[in-house]
């Protein structure tokens, strides 16, 4: 049992850092300030909706893209590493650009349907969750890793729900700087997390098999 809850802590902590729900809710509290309560938890929910089946689909799929590509699961997760690296580096020193990266035009808030664009794409399921949700789910992956990863997305996202439908209230908690705060620590544990994929990487990639 413990390996199972391993496994499952560390594609939680890791989609979550990724995901990164307590930086998009500031983001749709300011989309969908004119909503009612209820309008705010139907947006929510189908923005969490839309995000599970697109990182279902790249989950499942999008491995089988990078060999017919030709390119191995190490090396894309040596790249992917250095990516997510980047990532917690710019949310590390940086949180304010972090927001700005994730937020979208200014147009954004008139369009019908925000729950897909921009909500779910790409502030819930942008190319870091993609990567990693295809990382956790690659071909030398258990089934016990991949199910451990399709139900780590789907409780980030829904704590992702419930921390979007009290938006106003948790913005106005933390306010600006304790939310750099908390995005500072999780660029932190990002990085840590990215340079032991790249470390995989390079070890299968390389190291094992000039061992062999």
């Amino acid at each position: 049992m413990e390996p199972v809850l391993q496994t499952f802590l560390t594609a939680f902590v890791t989609l979550f850092i990724v995901i990164d729900p307590i930086l998009v809710t500031p983001i749709f509290a300011s989309l969908t300030k004119d909503e009612t309560p209820r309008a705010r938890l139907r947006i929510a929910f189908m923005a969490a909706v839309y995000s599970i089946v697109i990182l279902s689909i790249f989950g499942f799929a999008g491995n089988a893209v990078l060999h017919h590509m030709g390119v191995t699961l190490p090396a894309f997760r040596a790249a992917m590493g250095i990516i997510l690296f980047i990532m917690g580096f710019r949310m590390f020193f940086d949180p304010d650009s972090e927001t700005q990266a994730k937020t979208p035009g200014p147009k954004a808030s008139a369009r019908e349907n925000i729950a897909f664009f921009p909500l779910a794409i790409p502030m819930l399921a942008g190319p870091g969750a993609i990567a990693t949700i295809m990382l956790l789910m690659g071909p030398g992956a258990s089934v016990i890793e991949k199910s451990s990863a399709l139900t780590a997305s789907v409780i980030v996202l829904a704590v992702g729900v419930l921390m979007m439908a009290f938006a106003s209230r948790i913005g106005d908690a933390l306010g600006r700087t304790g939310m750099n705060a908390i995005t500072r620590i999780l660029g932190m544990l990002l990085m840590a997390l990215s340079t032991q994929y790249v470390f995989d990487g390079v070890r299968v990639g390389v190291l094992e098999r000039v061992a062999a």
